[in-house]
């Protein structure tokens, strides 16, 4: 009897072993299970908001390519409770407010959304608005001689300075942290309010919903996301934002076949008597023609130099981009336009009529 007893102390307990193995087993495989769930779920969430950021940034860059009148300029945030994702502006010279939503109507995008299904957040340097007076613009104005006001750091609160200062910034608020308040995830418009601090984090000595604003200097953080910050940022260098301008304004003083502008439309125009040629260099940036020269400024101020839009030639010329502008007379034919700057340079050259741009 004590044999049997023995025995089936030692059934009773193995079982036991096999059955705690078990469910230690089953326990471990869930959590592996709720791991890779949870981290399928970050990996998605995260791809959304990496490819919200980067269309945000594309049409924001896009926006001041193709501004017909002021490129080089930015949209004012969309700042009001409405959400409405259209600018706020401040009667005919300023913007509500620098730091808002993405304002995605006037970008021509639709509604951005970060993986949590919060609405981008943008901030812009001041001087970079489209909303400003020509009195005040000639004051202030925009070319690639222009520095941002943004500046970024890193979680030490260094400097970021191979890409300081930065002319724009788009960030994703991601999910709530430090008890932030919001109306939570909204299919067809941006939930909330217009409290930055309801979406932006701080840390440290930065606060990315004020920008530590000083004057029109703002200061942004970059930092390691964690529970208590996870704002998501890119931003927009002064490389990026004037290269692909500095082609665009080029392309527009000496235009082309299809863009009849600027000193091609010299060349083909007036209609039925066209001129066949190209204008002298200017002596100085007032763009006045004297043909004692062969290399001067663009000699804009010929009536049949005539830029695609009537207040295009006006901007250009407040805003400096003449004056870093070579116009070459190579013959009465052939010339070349160069606008140069501290990110190297870009050419046209109109022979006929056949226009080629490059690099010089």
């Amino acid at each position: 009897m004590i044999k049997s007893r023995c025995t089936s102390f030692s059934f009773q307990h193995g079982s036991a072993l096999i059955l705690l193995m078990l469910v230690l087993l089953l326990i471990a495989t869930a959590a592996l299970f709720s791991g890779l769930n949870g981290s399928t779920v970050r990996i998605k969430r995260d791809k959304t908001t990496a490819s919200a950021l980067a269309e945000a940034k594309a049409a924001l860059i896009g926006y001041t390519l193709t501004n017909g009148t002021k490129p080089g300029t930015l949209p004012c945030t969309d700042y009001e409770n409405n959400n409405d994702g259209s600018a706020d502006t401040s009667g005919s010279n300023n913007c509500k407010a620098f730091i808002g939503r993405l304002p995605w109507k006037q970008l021509g995008v639709p509604m951005l959304k970060d993986g949590y299904g919060e609405c981008l957040w943008y901030a812009l340097s001041p001087d970079f608005r489209n909303q400003m007076t020509v009195a005040n613009r000639k004051l202030n104005p925009i070319n690639s001689n222009t520095p941002g006001t943004i500046t970024l750091v890193n979680d030490n609160e260094a400097s970021l300075g191979n890409v300081n200062p930065v002319i724009a910034v788009i960030i994703a608020p991601n999910s709530p942290v430090n008890g932030q308040s919001r109306s939570g995830e909204a299919s067809d418009y941006c939930p909330g309010d217009s409290l930055a601090g309801n979406y932006l984090d701080a840390r440290g000595a930065v606060n990315n919903a004020t920008g530590n604003v000083v004057g029109d200097n703002y200061t942004f953080k970059l930092g390691k996301a964690d529970n208590d910050f996870n704002d998501q940022l890119v931003y927009i260098t002064a490389k990026e934002f004037y290269a692909p301008l500095k082609k665009r304004i080029v392309r527009e003083i000496v235009g082309n076949v299809d863009v009849p502008s600027g000193l091609f439309r010299y060349y083909q125009y007036p209609l039925g008597a066209p001129h066949n040629d190209y204008p002298c260099p200017a002596k100085t940036v007032d763009g006045n023609a004297d043909c004692t020269l062969a290399t001067g400024f663009v000699p804009y101020n010929d009536p049949a130099v005539d830029l695609t839009y009537p207040t295009l030639g006006t901007w250009l010329t407040n805003n400096g981009w003449f004056v870093m502008t070579t116009y070459q007379y190579i013959t009465a034919t052939h010339i070349k336009v160069t606008l140069a700057d501290a990110f190297g340079s870009f050419s046209c050259e109109a022979n006929a009529n056949v226009v080629t741009c490059s690099a010089p």
